[in-house]
């Protein structure tokens, strides 16, 4: 990939910091019908399903669509063909790529560990259950007169299970309602402190989560594990110096090698913080070395975001309840601290990392990759984490905005034949595929999702999303909102893309 004028690497759509499958002393290689072939750490047979493994995350895909499974990391390179050799004819070879390209990815912030809620098969919370359930809801009024009992440690014990429930449930919102509760009933216990952080946390709240977790630290100061999650918080509130303060003293009590790591990486981070300054508007707090670039670009940049936050926030119906964290870095900095390859460029992890290398005014392909970047802010908060990678990066390029009309003629027989990439494949990270064929995933989503805001409008894409938060599977959230499951959905992009 050539380098960019802008000092900046491969287009938003092209997925960076893909994964080397070598890793994978063991691997072996599921081939898909559609001559796709993803590398994989194992593979497992249910029913019509084959569920596989890629490290520690799982995925399923229709037996129907598998060719075979080997052993091994992918088919070997014929040694014939040079590298640069382009491909066949009717091969998917490039299709996102631009003339002055960024590569982004999108990672999410530190998550906090699930804590083990109360053992509801003790006799004391079987009766406590039945008191505040009626079937399989919790009574709001139930609760109510348990409270008007002023019975402190019971009051608590009933909305922290209430608490519990919920948050199982994936209501972040009544579950933290509910531990406040429990909170103001008994503010001595630590644990109740530590899942209203938890519940804060799953929305966004990170400094509140931060100051919950700082009392329970002072109720409980030998726990490693309230101070993990205290740094864990301060660090996705911005606040990098006393994350590593925390971290340092988990550090003490109990070396966690994932801590460890964390705390490098954050001490890194904060070596050039202390050498940066920083500017704030209304939505973002911008990070940067001021004299490395000048400020009427910092400007530019803020500019730029806030205008892309406003049409966002149109567009997605949508606001976020945070501000947004934007860093420029050197690219060599950049590299240190995300521990990127050299090619990669933009990425979101909740904070979007710019490295920066010889621009000094903003330019339309820099405006396209931080809109790209913001969009994928607003789909996490808006679904909860959880929404599928085709919709996810779908949505984020037709922000930009980008159209797939330049591609139709590539993907069009890929569909026609039912050689398109599987969209319960797409569901999971692109990661799993060599470059070309992330390319084509990339395409592929960002016609999907094309497709369904031309045929059905962007709000029914935002029901889609607001129930994949809600914990529907994406094809269910599908079916939902248009009828069609992943098969028919292909169907008609066939139909979509011969007409465009």
């Amino acid at each position: 990939m050539a380098k960019s004028p802008l000092g900046l690497r491969t287009a938003a759509f092209v997925f960076s910091l893909t994964l080397s499958f070598q890793q994978y002393l063991h691997a072996e290689t599921v081939y898909l019908k559609s001559g796709i072939y993803i590398v994989v750490t194992k593979t497992a047979q249910k029913g019509d399903t084959v569920r596989y493994w890629v490290g520690d995350d799982e995925y399923e895909v229709a037996k129907s669509d598998v060719l075979k499974i080997e052993p091994g990391n992918g088919p070997a390179p014929d040694p014939h063909t040079p590298a640069s050799a382009s491909s066949k004819s009717g091969d998917i070879q490039d299709l996102t790529r631009r003339d002055s390209p960024v590569a982004s990815s999108n990672r999410d912030k530190l998550k906090f560990p699930k804590l083990s809620g109360p053992n509801q098969n003790e006799a004391r919370w079987i009766k406590l259950l039945d008191r505040i359930m009626v079937r399989d809801t919790i009574d709001e009024t139930r609760l109510a007169e348990i409270e008007l009992q002023h019975d402190p440690p019971t009051i608590a014990d009933a909305y922290y299970l209430a608490g519990v429930i919920a948050m199982k449930h994936d209501d972040a919102v009544r579950a933290g309602s509910y531990f406040e509760h429990a909170i103001q009933a008994r503010p001595d216990q630590p644990n109740l402190l530590e899942w209203h952080a938890i519940a804060l946390a799953e929305q966004g709240r990170y400094p509140d989560a931060a100051l919950d977790l700082e009392r329970a630290n002072d109720l409980q100061p030998d726990s490693a594990d309230i101070l993990r999650m205290l740094g864990s918080a301060r660090y996705n509130a911005d606040r990098t110096g006393d994350a590593v303060a925390a971290w340092k003293r988990a550090q003490e009590l109990a070396p966690d090698a994932r801590i460890e790591s964390l705390l490098h990486k954050a001490q890194r981070e904060l070596q050039v913080e202390e050498k940066s300054r920083s500017k704030e508007t209304r939505h973002f707090t911008l990070h940067y070395q001021g004299e490395r670039t000048p400020s009427e670009f910092h400007a530019q940049i803020l500019d730029t975001l806030e205008n892309a936050y406003q049409d966002l926030s149109r567009q997605l119906n949508y606001t976020p309840g945070e501000n947004i964290i934007v860093i420029l870095y050197t690219q060599k900095e950049f590299e240190d601290i995300t521990e990127a390859p050299s090619w990669a460029g933009a990425l979101n992890d909740g904070k979007l990392r710019i490295p920066i290398g010889g621009i000094n005014a903003m330019n339309p392909e820099l405006a396209r990759v931080l809109k790209h970047e913001l969009t994928h802010s607003f789909i996490k908060l808006m679904a909860r984490g959880r929404c599928p990678t085709w919709l996810n990066e779908g949505l984020a390029q037709l922000m930009e905005p980008r159209s797939s009309s330049m591609f139709a003629q590539q993907l069009l027989p890929q569909f026609q034949e039912r050689k398109s990439i599987p969209f319960s494949v797409l569901e999971g990270s692109f990661t799993r595929f060599p470059s070309a064929q992330a390319d084509y995933a990339y395409a592929e989503s960002l016609a999907a999702t094309e497709y369904l805001r031309t045929r059905y409008g962007m709000n029914e894409i935002l029901r889609m999303l607001q129930n994949i938060g809600a914990g529907e599977s994406g094809e269910q959230a599908l079916k939902q909102s248009t009828g069609l499951d992943y098969v028919v959905l292909q169907d008609r992009l066939a139909e979509y893309l011969a007409h465009i």
